[in-house]
């Protein structure tokens, strides 16, 4: 990686698709979570925590700059400004502002290198789903931490704060199992573990550092309110799940089981289990040692570094995701050793159907092969 941050292949990977927190009951769970009431939610209780508007809010990352738009007009703050690197989603952000007359002004630059701490009257840094594109994530978070410290402001953080990549632990992806395995069968979901190497190729930003954005945020700010949102069940089971969204079907039952289990798989280590986390933080009166801030950068250097010579990947594979790409590696080689091998590689959705058969289906295969190459069969 550069200092230039990956930018997706296209925008068309955002706002698409049929999104858990679409159900009014997911939203509720959230709102409880996040503020104590299902029916308040993130946004007016931090109006309430505040007690007045903010003058000027900072979205970085901001895409199409719904969330700014709806802060002013909810009158959470009397102006915005607002950065991203990808120019649609801009153009869209600056033509409902324009069209909407509200005062919010659009930056085109990539957030792991704008110069934040130059700016001015900026009382509210708001990061909604996006620190989790953020490659830089030392360098972003200090700068705006020095930037707050000028105003008394404010960061307030909603985003998705689980493992790197979408890349879940075993134990979390076997828990989601079992719940899918216990649903109808026409509302199970199709799983399939998120696939690194495609992923680097649609956007390489996702979930960069997700879960390191708590810990380096509590080196520069004081966490004034912080609530675990959870998802690591809800969250994969819901997204993209037709039969959750059939308007002629009242499935609330089956999305209540799943939100109790979310929430009693999130109870175990919430620190680490919930997927996405609701923050309020304020700058630290002290600037941490140079010599502590000098390690920090050079650790990121070197993470940076590490990244560009191994293709983007940034962590080592989990075991899940390990199998999935033998997985897929096995699947085309059997495929052209029995002369079946398409004319181009075969769409994630095929390969990763035989995951949930783990180990069984990897040693099944491997004696496939074998016993084509007229190898005997190891006992």
């Amino acid at each position: 990686m550069s200092d230039a941050s990956p930018a997706p292949s296209s925008s068309s990977v955002y706002y698409s698709g049929s999104y858990w927190n679409n159900r009014p009951e997911v939203l509720e769970y959230l709102n409880r979570r996040a503020t104590d009431d299902p029916a308040t939610p993130w946004w007016q209780h931090l109006l309430t925590w505040r007690g007045r508007p903010f003058e000027r809010v900072l979205a970085f990352n901001c895409g199409n700059g719904w969330v700014e738009r709806d802060l002013i007009e909810f009158g959470v703050a009397r102006s915005a400004l607002g950065i991203d690197i990808t120019e649609d989603l801009l153009a869209v952000a600056r033509s409902e502002a324009a069209r909407r007359e509200m005062p919010i002004e659009y930056i085109s630059a990539d957030t792991n290198t704008f110069p934040y701490h130059e700016l001015t009257g900026v009382d509210c840094v708001l990061n909604y789903a996006a620190g989790h594109h953020v490659a830089r994530v030392d360098t972003v978070f200090r700068r705006l931490a020095q930037l707050l410290a000028a105003t008394d402001g404010v960061f307030v953080s909603w985003d998705y704060t689980g493992p790197h990549r979408n890349q879940y632990p075993a134990a979390m992806w076997e828990a989601m199992h079992l719940v899918n395995e216990s649903l109808p069968p026409e509302l199970r979901k199709q799983l399939t573990y998120p696939h690194l190497p495609t992923m680097l190729v649609t956007d390489p930003s996702e979930a960069v550092h997700s879960e390191l954005i708590l810990d380096t945020l509590e080196r520069y700010f004081d966490v004034q309110h912080l609530r675990h949102l959870g998802g690591p069940i809800a969250y994969e089971l819901l997204n993209a799940n037709a039969g959750f969204f059939d308007p002629t079907r009242d499935t609330s039952a089956e999305v209540h089981r799943i939100l109790e289990a979310d929430a009693e798989f999130t109870a175990g280590d919430p620190r680490h289990r919930s997927l996405f986390s609701y923050v309020i933080a304020t700058p630290k009166p002290d600037t941490p040692p140079g010599d502590q801030l000098a390690a920090w950068t050079a650790e990121e250097a070197e993470c940076e570094q590490r990244a560009a010579a191994a293709g983007g990947r940034y962590y080592p594979a989990t075991l899940v995701g390990s199998l999935t790409e033998r997985i897929e590696v096995l699947e085309r080689t059997l495929a052209t050793a029995t002369g079946t091998a398409p004319a181009a590689p075969a769409p994630p959705a095929v390969w990763r159907r035989v995951l949930g058969r783990g180990r069984r289906a990897l040693r099944r295969g491997i004696e496939q092969v074998r016993a084509r190459r007229g190898r005997p069969r190891q006992p």
